[in-house]
Order: structure tokens, then C-alpha cells, then sequence
């Protein structure tokens, strides 16, 4: 956990500014500052429309009585994936459009359902449901 931290807090940043920079002096100031507002906008309507989607799926789940399981982790990964899309530079714009992949996304929750699901079973984790 120490590592990841790490490199999200620390070597992440540094490598986002050496590709900023980089781009920067290949393109220019202004096509880089361009480029990160528009996928900026991209990467939030893209988002705007699969979280509607994922929404309809759960309201119709939901009306056939089923648990919106899959539209519930869908919409956690597309929170996930919009402040990466919104936070300038590109490798952050990079990770967050990957997040908007569907397939990936399935690939994605299905790895943090094992991983929940063994935490659980070796008792380090619990789940706890409230009812109103």
C-alpha cells in the first residue's frame, strides 16, 4: 500500500510535469493547454453519458427486482474515472479514457470483487448492510 501511495503521490505528479513539459516544447503552450481543456470536456461528456446509462440500467434492475449490482460498480468506476479525466495532463487523461472502456471496466470490478470477496473470507473485511 506504502508503494502506491507513493507513486500516486509523488512520482505520478513528477512524471505528469515531464510529459506536460515535454509536450509542451514539441507543441507548443498553447496546443497543450488546448488539448488538456478538450479532453477535459471530452472525458466528462463521455462520462455524462455512460453514468446516465448505467443509471437506466439500475432504475430497470431495480423495477424487475433485481439488485443493480453491475450498474452500481460501473457508476463507482466512472467516479473514479472523472477526476483523472478532469485533472490537466495526460497521463491522468490517459487512465481515466482506459476507465471509460467498458471491457475494461468489467475487467476492473471483477478484480476488486475477487479481491473484496478474499479479504472477506479471510476475515479482514466486513460488510455491514443498514436497513432504514
Amino acid at each position: 500500500m506504502l508503494i502506491f501511495l507513493i507513486t500516486l503521490f509523488i512520482i505520478g505528479p513528477i512524471a505528469e510535469i515531464y510529459v506536460l513539459l515535454a509536450a509542451g516544447s514539441a507543441f507548443g503552450v498553447l496546443p497543450v493547454i488546448g488539448a488538456c481543456l478538450a479532453t477535459a470536456f471530452l472525458g466528462g461528456w463521455i462520462i455524462r453519458l455512460q453514468g446516465l446509462a448505467a443509471l437506466n440500467i439500475a432504475q430497470q434492475d431495480m423495477r424487475d427486482g433485481r439488485l443493480p449490482v453491475a450498474s452500481a460498480i460501473n457508476g463507482a468506476l466512472l467516479i473514479v474515472a472523472a477526476p483523472f479525466l478532469m485533472t490537466p495532463g495526460f497521463l491522468t487523461d490517459a487512465i481515466g479514457f482506459a476507465l471509460l472502456i467498458p471491457p475494461l471496466r468489467l475487467f476492473l470490478a471483477r478484480l476488486a470483487i475477487k479481491y473484496i470477496k478474499k479479504r472477506i473470507d479471510r476475515g479482514d473485511a466486513t460488510i455491514t448492510i443498514i436497513r432504514p
